[in-house]
């Protein structure tokens, strides 16, 4: 009887241990209304991810820097995953990449000034586009050695840089654009006005949790973040949190 009691003790203090030891870190650039450091509960997918892990028995972390620096982090295993990662055949080699959570339409702002409009890549061969430095935009678009491309620091430089003739064009998420056009507002006037998304979109990009496959337990916590997901959308959770941050996401 001692020892059954003993091993039950045992068995309950090793689970106790394991999941107290459950951490899940993810590392991401400010992409708002999607997820930012200084929106609400860190931007809607934020709390989506999250509440998925969470309900996993995980203690989660979400961090901000550089894409850049997060994708070279997490290549190296020195965090779990990357957070809203676009997938292409290039990351797929170096991570697991979850379900989808979001959706992104990507494409071009440009002044509403200068007349520029394309149905094919090829004819904006003589206009420089911005792009962030590290950014996946669409397949066609990343492939393409004939278009003159010039790296930006991030999306607010280059909504700057477009705003002062610097570039012609700057590639991006379409509601990101949006939301940082409002934001430069305070520092550039009018900017908000002056740039506009054009058409046609050049891809619909889903939004994952792109696991690192450098890190412990990889695979694990690919599986265990879609369950949660899982989880939380047939719960309703989802939806509420979605509801919840309609005001930004809007």
């Amino acid at each position: 009887m001692k020892k059954i009691v003993f091993f039950l003790i045992m068995t309950l203090f090793y689970s106790v241990s394991c999941f107290a030891g459950k951490r899940f870190t993810l590392v991401t650039v400010d992409f708002p209304p999607y997820y930012g450091e200084n929106l609400p509960e860190q931007g809607w997918v934020s709390e989506v991810v999250r509440t998925a892990l969470e309900s996993q028995g995980y203690e989660v972390e979400i961090k901000f820097m550089s894409w850049v620096k997060a994708v070279a982090d997490t290549k190296q295993g020195y965090y779990d995953a990357l957070l809203g990662a676009y997938r292409t055949p290039e990351r797929a080699d170096l991570y697991y990449f979850s379900v989808p959570i979001a959706q992104a339409r990507t494409g071009f702002f440009k002044r509403k000034e200068v007349d520029i409009s394309f149905k094919e890549l090829d004819e904006l061969k003589g206009y420089k586009i911005g792009v962030v430095k590290g950014y996946a935009t669409s397949k066609e678009f990343d492939l393409s050695d004939s278009l003159n491309k010039i790296e930006v620091q991030n999306l607010d430089d280059g909504l700057i840089k477009l705003k002062n003739r610097e570039i012609d064009l700057m590639a991006d998420s379409r509601a990101v654009g949006k939301y940082h056009l409002k934001l430069l507002e305070k520092k550039k006037p009018g900017i908000g006005q002056e740039i506009e998304f054009i058409m046609p979109v050049l891809a619909m990009n889903k939004l994952y949790v792109a696991v690192s496959k450098k890190t412990t337990n990889a695979y694990r916590k690919l599986i265990d973040f879609n369950q949660g997901l899982r989880k939380i959308y047939m719960n309703g959770s989802f939806r509420k949190i979605k509801a919840k941050h309609k005001k930004h996401i809007q």
